[in-house]
């Protein structure tokens, strides 16, 4: 009995905390003294005396304090000004999906904090990071239109980074080194004016190498905002899974990574994007960490945010800014009778107001979750019909491509069925006839805007790149 209703209890009151879904409404707090009422027991009809341990009720005493404290001091996290319409990455490999996963958290809708209009991404290969990095997501998110590729070593030179005002930069190994290099280089370069940096697998990466890393960066920044990031190898697990903890390089432990330990890659390439955006991570260099004790101060701290609704920008700021530290200088501040101050009670008029807010951020939410299940369907949907049509044409005659090349090229054709489709079993009206009319004229014109690109590139060519110089080969005589 005491498992059913301890787990009844947990989906109501804590599902979903670890899930990067839309906002959450506050659950009404409770008595201090009494856990009965922090999860509504009463209303189930039955008693919960008795049901916890005294360490439960003592985490679920401390859960309330963690998540009253969250509550006053949350505000809209403070954007920089300065990020300018150019962003370029660096040091990711085309080949791993973090190349590809940094570039949507800088493209995604979901951030318009990030105002760039051009990312520019440095490989040492163009040609093998085209065939890694364009393709159906780029073109349908718009990342095409963005993105350009720079080819040289593991670090841009100035030149390249001429007109780039942000630039995120990887190294991968734990290889401190490399970061006087990104210093230097950001410094010579006048148009950069943030710089986020991710060190990763720094595992066997000491304390005082980070607090090193801090005094250096510290030195050499004069031109440009730094953030500095450390984690320990990733691992595969998706953003927002788990909670996390923050530690400043200041307050780092000799060994601030334990034996074994991982971070989620996406959840590391999620903070340091963000990080690039927040004006209270100028400056900084920090250690993230997994969290995954329940009783752990992070986890409370992190599930409290995205249980009141924090989004994920003002959950990072506060984890980079206040973090546990952050926490506990305020209780210690309240024990002492200074500093800390409860917030003045809100007007009718800003209760009304944020609750609006509040509606508006859960059907916005809301709708982002329909639109992507929307999109899921319909790219569901048109590689079944492009499957389908490259059975028909093949049987009628030999395809001299195969069918993921053939899908990519009637790949529009493939979504303009699956949306007449898709409308079609929701009852919604459609015009077939016009509607077929109107997409045979759009794809007429980019065949034609395509066609008169590839007419200038042509004729911007250099002769080298039309005839190639001769390989020259040795040859024996007998």
């Amino acid at each position: 009995m005491k498992l059913y209703v301890a787990l009844l209890a947990a989906s109501l009151a804590r599902v979903g905390a670890f899930a990067p879904s839309g906002p959450v409404a506050r659950a009404p707090a409770a008595a201090e003294g009494s856990t009965t009422r922090l999860y509504q027991f009463g209303t189930l009809g039955f008693t919960a005396e008795g049901l916890y341990t005294r360490e439960e009720e003592e985490r679920m005493r401390e859960q309330n304090r963690v998540m009253e404290y969250l509550g006053e001091v949350q505000a809209p996290a403070a954007v920089r000004d300065d990020l300018g319409a150019s962003v370029m990455i660096s040091g990711f490999d085309p080949t791993d999906p973090s190349s590809i996963e940094v570039l949507d958290f800088l493209n995604t809708e979901d951030s318009p904090h990030f105002p760039f209009t051009k990312i520019v991404a440095h490989v040492e290969d163009t040609k093998a990071a085209k065939k890694r990095l364009i393709g159906r997501n780029a073109r349908y998110t718009g990342l095409l239109d963005k993105l350009d590729l720079s080819e040289g070593g593991a670090l841009p030179s100035v030149d390249q980074l001429a007109d780039v005002t942000s630039w995120v930069a990887h190294v991968s190994g734990g290889d401190m080194s490399k970061l006087a290099d990104i210093a230097d280089a950001a410094e010579k370069a006048g148009s950069v004016k943030n710089v986020a940096i991710l060190v990763s697998g720094a595992t066997g990466v000491g304390g005082d190498a980070i607090k090193e890393a801090e005094e250096m960066l510290k030195g050499k920044a004069t031109t440009f905002a730094y953030t500095l990031l450390v984690v320990p190898e990733w691992n595969d697990e998706p953003e927002a899974s788990s909670a996390f903890g923050i530690v400043n390089a200041t307050d780092v432990a000799d060994a601030p990574f334990a034996e074994g330990a991982s971070f989620s890659r996406a959840e590391s390439l999620r903070i340091i994007t963000e990080c690039l955006a927040i004006e209270k991570a100028a400056g900084k260099c920090v250690v993230a960490n997994a969290s995954k004790d329940p009783s752990s101060l992070e986890y409370m701290l992190i599930q409290g945010m995205r249980e009141i609704g924090y989004n994920r920008l003002e959950e990072i700021e506060h984890m980079v800014a206040s973090g546990v530290k952050g926490y506990n200088d305020m209780l210690e501040a309240k024990n002492d009778g200074s500093a800390w101050e409860k917030a003045p009670e809100e007007t009718e008029e800003q209760k009304a107001a944020q609750a609006k807010t509040k509606e508006e951020q859960i059907a916005l939410a809301r709708k982002l979750r329909d639109e992507a299940a929307k999109q899921e369907e319909l790219t569901k949907m048109a590689t079944e019909w492009a499957k389908r049509e490259y059975l028909r044409k093949s049987l009628k005659r030999r395809i001299p491509i195969k069918e993921g090349e053939f899908i990519e090229v009637v790949w529009d054709r493939a979504m303009f069925e699956a949306d007449l489709k898709y409308r079609t079993m929701q009852g919604q009206a459609v015009n077939e006839s016009e509607e077929r009319q109107q997409f045979r004229e759009d794809q007429e014109k980019k065949k034609a805007e395509a066609y008169k690109k590839e007419q200038e590139r042509w004729q911007q060519m250099q002769y080298e790149e039309l005839e190639p110089p001769e390989e020259k080969t040795a040859s024996f005589g007998r």
